[in-house]
């Protein structure tokens, strides 16, 4: 009873101090692959334990820190960088191997290489700096290095000696810090390649002020013309275009050219020829009426126009010639010469006429005019003055509300379809108004047919 009394105690024992042996092998720590870190709980003593319990292998060129046999303790950062293929251009060969390292100097370093402050390290096609470090993740690095080249330039007075790795001549321009503008002029081009050896010129463009139609243009310009001067800004005479001065002439020393852009426009004017009104009787029908016989058409005359602009302003117009291009057709209308025997009850009279016109009605008397009328008859009711272009005088007419009326005056305001009717002094009535004027038969001799 006593020795299972002694050995429940030695178990519980070696239990109590294998628990306690477990805690403390027990330790956190981070692994970190390739810049891809986790935390991890692990019971391995040493880096390399570590490794193998996660099933990481290790390459012959991956770089681990701390190494292999280096002892774990808690709250440590196992950092593992697995090397990677590096191709390298570099003065016309190509480097070719693996290592853990992500820095362009290190990967330099480490294929024998160095680099001249003007050459140029580029990856992919891009300028990169040696000192900045690739992504730890990145699968493989390519790496060219572009050997500066030596040129020269030639800057009015100034002479250059310069240095550069730049693909093009005015990339290795602005690198060494040699300004110039667009419109300067750079032999070869800036987009020449850059070569050893290589000669440059560079003329500075002068100031220009171009006075055009749509304003001042102000530019810089390397040409020794006007002519030049315009067609390297875009400007160039075309046509009828003249500048002053004259496109042949060197630049102004002013540094101003006028352009005039000159266009001239062949132009066929037409103008329309009135047609005039004819008049012809026509025997059927009716007196004081008409009819269109024939419509009027309006011609045409044309002329060809050379009309010059300078500045979109015309400042000449010359006519080339002239000519009918459609005679005009006249308009004629036909007016009544059949004469009617009418009658009519007026004043409830019944009275034989030939004519009515719509005529407007006036009266006057002796002693606003005179006594006498330019028959020689005097003036009383029943005479009447009229328009003697279109009524004889002696023409006997009927008023209604007056009677009848013998044409046998005139009068200076009597004009056209207007009838003056006489009075006597005794029995003037005042008239201002329009009447239908009963023409009594027979009619004259000579009869105006169109009274207007």
């Amino acid at each position: 009873m006593k020795l299972r009394k002694i050995l429940t105690l030695v178990l519980a024992t070696l239990a109590v101090l294998g628990a306690s042996l477990a805690i403390g092998l027990r330790k956190t720590v981070t692994l970190s692959i390739d810049g891809q870190s986790r935390r991890l709980t692990t019971y391995a003593l040493k880096v390399g334990g570590l490794l193998r319990s996660e099933a990481v292998p290790l390459g012959e060129q991956d770089e681990l820190n701390p190494p292999l046999e280096a002892w774990l303790k808690a709250g440590q950062t196992i950092s593992l960088s697995r090397a990677i293929p590096v191709l390298i251009w570099a003065d016309g060969e190509l480097l070719s191997f693996t290592s853990p390292r992500r820095t362009p100097a290190e990967l330099l370093a480490q294929a024998g290489l160095q680099l001249d402050p003007a050459d140029q390290l580029l990856s992919n096609g891009q300028p990169i700096p040696p000192d900045q470090s690739f992504a730890q993740d990145i699968p493989a690095i390519s790496l060219q290095i572009k050997r500066a080249s030596s040129f020269s330039l030639a800057d009015g007075a100034q002479a250059y000696a310069l240095r550069s790795a730049g693909p093009a001549l005015g990339d290795s321009l602005w690198e060494a810090g040699i300004r110039y503008l667009a419109a300067d002029r750079l032999e070869p081009p800036a987009a020449a390649p850059l070569h050893e050896g290589l000669e440059a010129s560079l003329q500075r463009a002068t100031p220009l002020t171009i006075h055009t139609q749509a304003g001042d243009i102000a530019s810089l310009t390397t040409a020794t013309t006007v002519g030049a001067a315009l067609q390297e800004a875009g400007l160039a005479l075309q046509g009828l275009d003249y500048s002053i001065p004259d496109p042949t002439q060197p630049l102004p020393a002013a540094g101003e050219i006028r352009l005039v852009r000159v266009r001239e426009e062949v132009r066929i004017e037409h103008t329309p020829l009135p047609f005039e009104t004819q008049y012809q009787p026509v025997a059927d029908l009716a007196l004081d009426t008409q009819s269109v016989v024939q419509s009027g058409e309006y011609g045409l005359a044309a002329s060809r126009l050379r009309i010059r602009y300078e500045d979109g302003v015309e400042v000449a117009r010359l006519v080339e010639s002239e000519w009918v291009a459609r005679q005009p057709q006249a308009r004629i209308i036909g007016y009544g010469t059949l004469i009617l025997r009418q009658t009519a009850v007026v004043d409830g009279i019944t009275i034989e006429y030939w004519r009515a016109l719509n005529m407007w009605a006036t009266s006057y008397y002796p002693a606003e005019t005179s006594n006498t009328t330019a028959s020689g008859l005097p003036l009383q009711k029943g005479v009447a003055a009229v328009d003697r272009r279109y009524i004889p005088f002696y023409t006997r007419m009927y008023v209604p509300g007056y009677g009848e009326a013998l044409a046998a005056d005139t009068g200076s305001g009597v004009i056209g379809r207007w009838i003056d009717l006489g009075y006597g002094d005794e029995d003037y009535v005042p008239w201002h108004a329009w009447v239908t004027v009963y023409f009594l038969w027979p009619p004259p001799e000579n009869i105006v047919w169109i009274i207007p």
